[in-house]
């Protein structure tokens, strides 16, 4: 393994060429079909992104691909609708996928599809309760990951693991900074999401997410609004980058502002029928609120007023003490109107 400043110096300062560009790509109807299926969940049109999947699985059953990538599209429905993976069929994906890597005669495909598992695999878990088990899969996955891109820095698409994983591994071990073993390697993962973001194929937009998600944990409001404008200009109606916007600009105090971004983002939330109305709930309390900041009385009581309609909805166990904070604030904000 590289140490940390060599790591990154190599992978600043080789370029990929457009010859090592095409070597990481799969081969045509594979990645026509992982690009127009990866486009699709972006898209939020989860249930025909499910099915480009699993006709892809059909087709190629010997390639992981569709099988973790049909994976992929039960992890990101669950995660946008506040609901849980259905377990059963995102392991046997897994599972299958995994299965299929065995034989990839391509060592370094064999590899980033197997860290691609692990890190779907650390996703799930920890979702779920099983940190420990997460944080060892989440673990496997970006130590393949750095591999990979240690061996071959033209391997653009694993930039994503690596930079969340040294990002967030410094995050969370930020209080034993003062020990000599412990290095920041903050300003490092950023470099390299930030060139998966302008130089990737399939994870490009992971990478942009990835930075949506630092930037708002770093209070680095600007960038934050920055990088959800820029998957919003492909994507303008998913909600993880209206929710990175919509939160940037309440963080900064443009409240203004702020309140339209919710709006957006509250119209793209109703339109999505989800079966768990937390996340709207969310969105209509924090909107209320920038209603107030920003002098706009006419919107604050019907928001609040929308909020308690569900005092009384069965929510997921993980969700339900969270779902009661919100009430007791929304109550709170009417009370003192």
């Amino acid at each position: 393994m590289l140490a940390r400043s060599a790591f990154v110096l190599l992978v600043l300062l080789l370029s990929a060429t457009a010859g090592a560009q095409e070597r990481h790509r799969l081969d045509r109807p594979l990645h026509d079909a992982v690009m127009r299926g990866t486009d699709l969940i972006l898209r939020q049109e989860y249930a025909s992104a499910e099915s480009t999947f699993a006709d892809l699985r059909r087709r190629f059953p010997c390639h992981p691909a569709g099988y973790l990538y049909e994976a992929a599209v039960l992890q990101a429905q669950a995660l946008d609708f506040g609901t849980f993976v259905p377990r059963p069929a995102f392991d046997s994906l897994l599972e299958r996928g995994r299965d299929a890597c065995t034989a990839l005669p391509d060592p370094e495909w064999t590899q980033y599809f197997l860290a691609t598992a692990d890190g779907y695999d650390a996703v799930a878990r920890a979702e779920r309760g099983d940190w420990l088990g997460g944080i060892r899969k989440g673990l496997a996955s970006a130590s393949v990951f750095e591999d990979l891109v240690a061996a071959d820095s033209g391997f653009i698409d694993a930039y994503a693991g690596v930079g969340t994983y040294l990002y967030w591994r410094s995050r969370k071990t930020a209080f034993l900074r003062w020990l000599p073993f412990v290095a920041d390697d903050r300003a490092e993962g950023i470099a390299l999401l930030e060139r998966c973001a302008r130089e990737g194929t399939y994870n490009r937009f992971a990478a942009v997410s990835s930075l949506v998600s630092l930037f708002l944990d770093r209070e680095a409001y600007p960038d934050a609004e920055t990088w959800s404008r820029i998957g919003l200009q492909t994507y303008p109606d998913n909600r993880v980058f209206l929710w990175g916007l919509a939160t940037a600009l309440d963080r900064e105090h443009r409240s203004a502002e702020a309140v339209g971004a919710y709006r957006t983002l509250l119209a793209s939330i109703l339109s999505s029928h989800s079966p768990n109305p937390y996340n709207e709930i969310v969105c209509r309390l924090n909107l209320a609120r920038c209603a107030i900041a920003s002098q706009q009385p006419d919107s604050v009581r019907p928001e609040l007023t929308a909020v308690l309609r569900y005092e009384h909805f069965a929510f997921p166990d993980a969700y339900r003490s969270r779902a009661q904070q919100k009430f007791d604030d929304a109550r709170r904000l009417l009370e003192s109107r």
